[in-house]
Order: C-alpha cells, then structure tokens, then sequence
C-alpha cells in the first residue's frame, strides 16, 4: 500500500496539471453544429468518447493536461482547447469520424441526427428536408449509416424515410434505401412495393436490383442477363434444419480426428510487453492435417513448471484475412495486473498470417475453411503447448475470442474435454437461420453472393467463400458443405460446453444479437436480476445491460452497442470470470515468483 501511496505521489508531483484536473471539465456535448456532434463522459472507468453514430464508446487515457489517447487503440484521440480563461470551449478529434473538425462544446440546439437517433422521426424529417429542400443526397447518406449501425432505430428510420419520400418522390436512391429499411422492420411487401418503385425510377439502380432479386420479383429479362455462380444441387437443401443423424455425424467426425503434436519446432523466440509486463515468445511450428501452421505462446518471464492456467486466444476473420499481431491481442490487455499469472496459446489459422518481430509466418492451408478448420488449428496448437511447456498447468485452460473467434472459442469448449470455461464476445453460434442480417434470411444472402459472383467484401461474398466456393467448383457435394456448416455451429452442440460467458452488443450488425439469445434459450440460461457482484450490477446500471445465467455460465447483451459489446465493461467482466475460474481454485501450482 505505501508503494502504491509513493508512486500516486510522484505522478501527481511530476504532472501537477493532472493532479490539478478533473474529467469532468471535459464532459459535455460538442458539435460542429451541422451533422456531427460527440457526447464525453465522467465514468467510474474514466473520460469516455462517443460520436452520435458509433456504437463502441471509447475509453480515454490522459496523455497531459488537455490530451487524451484510446487506451486499446493509440491512434485515435481527443484533444480540448481552452479560452483565454482556461475554460473548455472546444475539442478535435482524430482516428474517427468527424476527425479535424472543431467541435464546439454546445447543449443546445439539437441537430437533426439526434432527434432521429432518439425516435422523433417527425422532428427530423423536417429539421433535414428544410436544410435540403432540392437534393435528398445527404439525407440518404445519414439514414444509410443509420441503418447499417442500428438497427434498433430501423422502424423510427422507416417512418423518417417515408416522410422524406414525399418530398422526393422522383428519387430512385432514396425508394431503393426506404426498401431496405422495410426489409429490415419486417415489412417484405411494402418493401417489394420500395424496391420497385424505385426500379420504376432507374432501373439500373444496383440497390433496387438487389432487393428485387433477393425477392424473387427482378423482371425475367433482366434476370436471364445474371450470369450466376452455379451449385448441383438446389439452394434452399442447405438450409434445412440440421437432423440428428447429421450432427451426430460431425461428432463423430471430430473424435476421429487426430490433432496429436507432429513436426513441431520453435522457429524463433523473443520478448513482448504489454504495458510494463515482459513476456517470453516461443513462435512454433508443427503440422495439422499435413499442412505446416504457425502459432505462438507466450509465457511470464518467471514462470515454473505447473504455474499457470492457459487462455487460448482464438482470432478474429474478415473479408481480407487481417493479419494475426500478437501486440494486439486482447486477453492480455484486459488480465491488467493478473496477465503475468498466465500462459498466453495463439493459433494463426490455415492460410493465414502471424506478424512477429518484423517478420511474417504463413501457415500453410486453406484460409476459408475458417471456422470448423480453424477450430482444429487452435486445439492442435494447445495439444504443442501442453507437451511442450512444463510451466503450462492442463487442468486450468479457458478459451477467449471475439466473433469469429467466439465461435472458436465455443467450439473448442465443445470438442475439447480439457477447456474448464469459455469467454466469448460476439460470435456466430448457427449458420443455418440466425446470420441473416438487415431483415434478410440467410439463404438469400448466400443466394445474393451467388447471382453477383460477389467478392468477399461484397454482400454474400465471403458466405459463399466460406461454405459454398468448393461446390460452386464441384469439389463438395451438398452432404459436404451441410456437414461443415454444422461443424462451425456452436448452437448444435452446447450441451457439450463447460462455464461460460458471453457478451454481445444489440446493435451487432455483423452477428446479429439473436446469436446469442438462442444459445442462451438452449442453455437454459434465463433473465437474472441484478446480482450481488459490484461489477455486474454496475453493468445493469451503466448500460442497462440484460444479464442472463445458470449456475456459473452468464451472458450479457448490451443496448446501444454493437459488434464491438461494450468496450468497458465487456474486457472487465470477462477478467473477473477468467480470475474466478482459473485462479481462486485449489491448487499448490502457482509458482511464479
């Protein structure tokens, strides 16, 4: 406690300015007064940055008196400006939206983007039409946004949209975006009424083309002009529910499977920080179905023999395949001052890459198999690091990941006997019905891709390359693909899972909350009040937070946030679980000095 009481001692005497602020002279309303506004917040965590239109609120770290940095993400942040009487006035931001404008600090009056945001379609419909009485451009700019980030707004958005129609009835951009909006709120046939009225309009409208298209009402002379990728076998076969048989199919499947250590070796080694703590790398290579996968544990500098649990960090995917940089894992960061009491197991996943040091690592592999395929990498990758890390102890390993990674992570509860719990944040859980996204079933997404020959940034694109490319080859039969879409499904198989927690955010559009509400439902998880547990109250309460368990495992879904949960509470709860889990257990193993 005196080291502690020292050390708070000599910051505040080497920053006096610090020790002279409060967060709260930052806090407030700042906009540019047109389109953009901000909202800075006094938190029990710290000074948080929310634009009007993100859904991932910040948390700031104070660099010097009026600077201030992302903790998990440097490049962004904020810095105040001051009048000559030292009060704030004004802020610009940087690494985000709205970056370079001067936000002035304002409560009043509210802009158009907020009456929308907060329901009042009525309000904004007019604040916007009388700002651009002749061109509807920005207006369809800002509801697109809006829709593509909330869709907890759609039917607020649907009713702004349809006022807005009125004053530009002749705009084909604006009925094609009021269909999606439909779409999205559930309405199909006033959608498909959009959706032609808009192609009415322009029929080379590439929006209303798609919507009609997905509906099955695209006129017959323009859709024979489709040159489509092809499947033998229809596609509406793949999205019947899976049977009993067929997952017992995959179960078998995966006992069968030997992901025994073969040809490992250590290509290199080094040392990482996170913050002020050291950590050995050990960069591994060995072999998972005849193909060489690279992989990295990373170890206290004081670790003994059976010292320490081991969180498995399974990574996430996108379109592109980002690389795997070990200096921005998560679990590490968010252990805080208990990271140096665990072994950190991260596979890179087939065809994909690891950075380290400067240099690249590229497993060997087919990147789109990359749910079911990257399942094995990551467990084949545990089985290297408990036979050949001494200081690894088996009988404590957890599985973290986020989206993709949350479905790694879930899978590996599921196959693996050994993981005692899982954290996810945000993963798929069902191929089958629940990745439909904007109102949109799944089958027609993936039937989009196909009619496009969609890229993997493109809609359907990256479904289709994940599950359907092969066939579209004839290298997969439709058994073959159904078989590997039920074995990237966590859904199917949650009686298998061990303690667990997870964390989604309600307005996901990437992985839609329904993800996890049915997991949820399957695991007899049900609505809990709010808990003895300080943390999870003060979750209820920041963020009103639904909080649902059984016994140990638990699931938070978070309003307002999206794909990225709730960027500070998610990291603290999932902590605490980890701790609870892997460390306040009997055990004469913690060794480390």
């Amino acid at each position: 406690m005196r080291r502690t009481l020292l050390l708070i001692a000599l910051l505040l005497f080497a920053y006096p300015a610090l020790a002279q602020t409060k967060l709260s002279e930052y806090a407030g309303r700042y906009t540019d007064g047109t389109d953009y506004v901000a909202y800075f917040q006094e938190t029990p965590f710290g000074l948080t940055l929310r634009p009007a239109l993100w859904t991932a609120t910040q948390l700031l770290k104070q660099e010097s008196r009026d600077e201030f940095v992302v903790v998990d993400r440097r490049e962004r942040g904020a810095s105040f400006h001051r009048d000559a009487q030292g009060h704030i006035t004004s802020v610009t931001i940087r690494g985000m939206e709205g970056e370079g404008l001067q936000l002035m600090r304002r409560d009043r009056p509210l802009l158009p983007i907020e009456f929308l945001l907060a329901g009042q379609a009525q309000i904004a419909a007019r604040e916007y039409v009388s700002r651009d009485p002749n061109d509807p451009a920005r207006i369809i700019s800002t509801a697109q946004r809006v829709l593509d980030r909330f869709p907890s707004k759609v039917r607020a958005l649907a009713t702004f949209l349809a006022i807005v129609e009125r004053h530009f009835p002749r705009s084909a951009k604006l009925n094609a975006l009021l269909g999606d909006v439909q779409m999205e709120a559930g309405n199909r046939r006033a959608a498909l009424a959009s959706f032609r009225r808009a192609y009415q309009l322009d029929s080379a409208d590439k929006q209303a083309i798609a919507g009609l298209a997905r509906l099955g009402a695209l006129p017959a002379d323009v859709a024979a002009k489709d040159n489509p990728w092809k499947l033998s076998f229809p596609l509406e076969q793949v999205f019947q529910p899976p049977t009993v048989a067929e997952i017992k199919a995959v179960e078998t499947d995966w006992r069968e499977r030997n992901l025994s250590p073969k040809d490992v070796e250590e290509v290199t080694a080094g040392t990482i920080k996170f913050d002020d703590d050291e950590f050995r790398v050990r960069i591994v290579a060995h072999r998972v179905d005849g193909s060489k996968h690279y992989g990295a544990i990373i170890l206290p500098i004081n670790a003994t023999p059976g010292c320490c649990p081991i969180i498995v960090e399974a990574k996430g995917v996108s379109w592109n395949y980002f690389h795997l940089n070990l200096s921005r894992l998560d679990s590490p960061s968010f252990m805080a001052d208990a990271r140096t009491r665990f072994i950190y197991v991260v596979p890179s996943y087939r065809g994909e890459v690891l950075d380290f040091n400067g240099k690249e690592y590229k497993s060997e592999g087919d990147r789109t198999n990359a749910w079911d395929g990257a399942t094995d990498d990551a467990i084949a990758l545990l089985n290297v690091a408990l036979t050949t890390m001494p200081e690894a102890d088996p009988n404590r390993i957890a599985v973290f990941g986020r989206s993709r990674g949350g479905s790694v992570a879930l899978l590996m509860g599921e196959r693996d006997s050994r993981i005692r719990c899982v954290v996810e944040w945000s993963g798929p859980t069902d191929w089958f019905s629940l990745m439909g996204t904007e109102g949109w079933k799944q089958q027609e997404l993936f039937a989009e891709g196909l009619r496009t020959r969609a890229k993997p940034d493109e809609t359907g694109g990256q479904l289709v390359e994940h599950f359907l490319m092969k066939a579209v080859r004839g290298e997969e039969s439709l058994p073959a693909v159904r078989h590997r879409m039920i074995a990237g499904s966590p859904l199917y198989f949650s009686h298998r899972l061990p303690q667990l927690q997870m964390h989604y955010g309600v307005e996901d559009t990437s992985v839609p909350v329904k993800n996890g509400l049915e997991l949820a439902k399957r695991l007899g998880l049900r609505v809990a009040k709010a808990s003895h547990d300080r943390k999870i109250a003060l979750a209820i309460e920041k963020s009103r937070a639904l909080y649902m368990r059984r016994g140990k495992s638990e699931v938070f879904f978070y309003p307002g946030q999206g794909h990225d949960t709730d960027r500070l509470l998610a990291p603290i709860l999932s902590r605490d679980f980890l701790i609870d889990a892997l460390l306040n257990v009997k055990t004469n193993k913690e060794k480390i000095r």
